[in-house]
């Protein structure tokens, strides 16, 4: 038994000394995090997108001196499910209806409807276990199909009820006024007063060359079915706003593509795996032949240099802080965070003057 179990301890201290070296070769350290929340799960929901931009918005909210602030994805994914519903409709069906969004989709909703804190809407009318969508997704693409079909451009009242009653089922009711310390306010007043946040101090930037540099275009791309507009600036300015919010206390949203081979959660790395010389071009040649696609968000926390002194962003991810070895964290090596980033989202006084100007921001 004993030679059996030393054969059993030496195996397990093979296979976890194995599974750290990939980390611990290169020399990474976990850096000092910007502040930042918990990690949170979205499961089995096509969220990422509120939980990365809440997350974001958290940790604005810990510099701007409010403390640490759990925000309802839930709110926000209702009120953009019905606008998108509407949208849909409006265009006879040809855009892309998901239950996916983009961060311009959160600060719609906060300039529309306010926000809440999660315990005043978690969207669980089950408390205790975690987001499913698939149910609500299924119900409300077969209706939403079938409106097309019919040829209806604009939900009528008994349809609008319907809608609201599927959301309720399985998110909850959402509350118009709540209790915040004693007082009854609504989620409006949360926002603008007590959480202070202005949705118009934050931008959205992107760097392709089929646009002119500093000037805003609609990105093309199926999620972005609002046509929003992204500011377009250089791959090194692309480079330098991020480097800059992380060192001056800010946080970076990441949009961009979490389904390359190289992306490895588990092991809580991405990398591009060959050298590349011109970003700018690679980068354009990706979007273009749709290596890069927008299909993730998550939200840059940090950064570390390895010891060859390559540098990484450490970056907080919502797919719960128990399915990997970091907590739910990961590393992203600089050259794939050119590469497979799509667009990232910064509070506009993180980005360096001289940028900002160039921007006419």
């Amino acid at each position: 038994m004993k030679y059996l179990a030393a054969i059993v301890f030496t195996f397990l201290s093979i296979f976890c000394n194995a599974q750290k070296t990939i980390i611990e070769e290169i020399g990474l350290d976990i850096p000092q995090l910007v502040g930042c929340t918990p990690v949170k799960d979205q499961y089995m929901s096509a969220t990422c997108w509120s939980f990365a931009s809440n997350s974001f918005f958290e940790s604005e909210l810990i510099k701007k001196g409010k403390g640490n602030v759990d925000l309802s994805e839930m709110f926000v994914a209702r009120y953009s499910m019905k606008r998108k519903i509407a949208r849909h409709l409006q265009l006879k069906g040809t855009n892309f209806f998901t239950p996916g969004g983009q961060f311009h989709d959160v600060v719609w909703v906060m300039k529309n409807y306010g926000m809440v804190p999660e315990n005043v809407y978690t969207g669980k009318t089950k408390p205790g276990l975690p987001h499913d969508h698939g149910n609500l997704d299924t119900v409300i693409s077969h209706f939403v199909k079938k409106m097309v079909y019919d040829g209806v451009t604009k939900l009528n009242e008994k349809q609008n009820k319907f809608v609201d009653s599927v959301l309720d089922y399985y998110l909850g009711i959402v509350p118009t006024l709540f209790k915040y310390n004693g007082k009854t306010i609504t989620p409006k007043i949360y926002l603008e007063e007590i959480l202070e946040i202005n949705p118009d101090d934050y931008v959205e930037i992107t760097s392709y060359t089929h646009h002119p540099f500093y000037t805003k275009f609609i990105l093309e791309d199926k999620y972005n079915w609002t046509g929003d507009a992204y500011y377009n600036v250089t791959m090194d300015d692309f480079s330098a706003i991020t480097d800059n919010a992380l060192k001056n206390g800010y946080t970076v949203e990441w949009d961009g593509d979490a389904d390359d081979v190289n992306f490895n959660f588990n092991e809580g790395l991405a990398w591009m795996p060959d050298p590349i010389t011109d970003y700018q071009q690679y980068r354009q040649e990706a979007f273009k032949n749709e290596s890069t696609l927008l299909d993730h968000m998550m939200h840059i926390v940090g950064s570390a240099n390895d010891k060859y002194g390559t540098k990484w962003y450490y970056v907080k991810n919502s797919w719960g802080n128990n399915t990997n070895k970091l907590g739910g964290y990961m590393f992203m090596r600089e050259d794939y965070f050119k590469i497979r980033t799509v667009a990232i989202i910064v509070n506009k006084n993180a980005i360096p003057l001289p940028i900002r100007k160039k921007m006419s921001l």
